[in-house]
């Protein structure tokens, strides 16, 4: 007997929030940020951001760069 579940998921066409999803979404989006605890996440201290590179899969800032007319 396998327990493995397959679910196919169509990224172009998601199915449609439940009325409880929306209401959790609208909820989250009115918590004050001083109720999310940080607790569980490290300081970003010196150390690592002296180790820090850029994504390079990151493209260039596009502002400023295209071509008027």
């Amino acid at each position: 007997m396998s327990k493995i579940v397959r679910y196919e998921f169509d990224l172009a066409n998601p199915p449609a929030l439940t009325p409880e999803q929306l209401a959790e979404i609208e909820a989250l989006k009115n918590r004050p940020d001083s109720e999310i605890d940080y607790s569980d996440i490290p300081p970003l201290d010196d150390k690592f951001w002296a180790n820090a590179v850029r994504n390079p899969y990151l493209g260039p800032d596009r502002k400023g760069t295209r071509k008027a007319g």
